[in-house]
Formats: structure tokens, C-alpha cells, sequence
């Protein structure tokens, strides 16, 4: 048993108990400043987000998705391409071959899951032979509907990919309204060139 007068001079004066509990406190409070919280993803089920499936989608499209151009003259190719991909057996190409400003080859979700909550899109893109311009150029799109009408959307109009380039990672987020009934995401390719596009994921991002 420890006598009363050696638990006194054991313990530190009550100034120096509270100037610790200060010290530990800000060192906390730097620590949470200078490593914070990582946002959760959770992962998002896509159908053949890598072109690698044998099954036939709607109209000629590859399974799960569908492809999409400006009203008028056929002036977009979409084609799986064996040539370029950047994992697996093949990739989805989009060319310009014709007049019309876009063409998109879309994956389309029931929205009401994630409406509220923030998504992001990720997928590999490369290039070839896109100009610059105002309305040029490669992109991954988001767009959060109701029924017929857009609610939200991020194409991402202030970094489109142009030039020719190499496979590379891109990625998107957006917040989905409350009254999100539907969800469109893919790749669009809007005036001249080609887009490769593989490997899609999304996921649900929470902080």
C-alpha cells in the first residue's frame, strides 16, 4: 500500500494535470486538421462496365448499355475495339462520322437508391485527334433526372479531354437532388476525333 505522502508527491500540481489535457486536446485537434476523415465509397453495381461481355444488348448495343446521338444524320460510329483497350479483350470506340454536335454511349439507373446522396463516376479515356474548341471534346457524364427532365448534371464541360492521348483515369462527381428518379452516366464525344473509353466504376461517396 502506497502511504498518503508518497501519493502526494507522486502527482503531478492540479496547473500541470490541466496545461497536459490542454496539450493533448490541440494535438488531437492538428492531427484531425492534417489527416481527416476519409470519405466512404460504397461501390455501385454497373452492367459490363469494361465491354467484356459476349451477351447482345438492346438494338446492337453491348450489354447494358445504349448509344446515343444529336437528332439528325448517323454521325457517330460506336463499335467494340479489340485494338485498343485498356484491360480485358476490348474497349468501346466513338468516331465522328458525320455532322451532328455529340454522341454518348450511356448506361442508364434507377436513380431513387441514390437520390441525396453524392456519386462519383470513374473510367479510363483515351484519345485521338480532337480539336480544341469551345464544344469539343471527351468526356465522362452524370446527369440526374426526373423522368424526362435533367435535375443535375456534370459533363465535365471545364476539362474535356482533347488532343491525342494516352489512357488515363478520369473521374466526376455529383450530388444526386432528393427527387432524383433516374440516373444516365457514360462517356459522350462531342465534335471531331475518337474516344476510347473502359473500366467504368461508380460508387456512393459519404464523408
Amino acid at each position: 500500500m502506497v502511504p498518503p505522502e508518497a501519493r502526494m508527491r507522486a502527482s503531478p500540481p492540479r496547473g500541470a494535470r490541466a496545461l497536459g489535457a490542454a496539450l493533448r486536446a490541440r494535438i488531437i485537434a492538428l492531427a484531425a486538421m492534417t489527416f481527416p476523415l476519409a470519405a466512404f465509397a460504397a461501390p455501385v453495381a454497373l452492367v459490363n462496365p469494361g465491354f467484356e461481355s459476349k451477351n447482345p444488348g438492346e438494338g446492337g448495343n453491348p450489354e447494358g448499355w445504349v448509344a446515343i446521338q444529336h437528332a439528325g444524320d448517323e454521325s457517330y460510329d460506336f463499335a467494340l475495339d479489340s485494338g485498343q483497350k485498356r484491360s480485358g479483350t476490348q474497349s468501346m470506340r466513338i468516331k465522328r462520322i458525320g455532322p451532328e454536335p455529340y454522341g454518348t454511349i450511356a448506361q442508364i439507373l434507377d436513380g431513387a437508391p441514390y437520390a441525396g446522396k453524392t456519386v462519383r463516376l470513374s473510367a479510363w479515356i483515351r484519345t485521338e485527334s480532337i480539336p480544341d474548341g469551345r464544344n469539343t471534346g471527351a468526356a465522362l457524364v452524370l446527369a440526374a433526372m426526373r423522368g424526362g427532365s435533367f435535375l443535375a448534371h456534370d459533363f465535365m464541360t471545364r476539362s474535356r479531354v482533347r488532343g491525342t492521348t494516352d489512357w488515363q483515369r478520369y473521374s466526376i462527381e455529383l450530388k444526386l437532388p432528393p427527387a432524383t428518379t433516374r440516373l444516365e452516366l457514360g462517356a459522350m464525344l462531342e465534335g471531331a476525333g475518337t474516344l476510347w473509353v473502359d473500366d467504368f466504376e461508380m460508387e456512393t461517396v459519404e464523408p
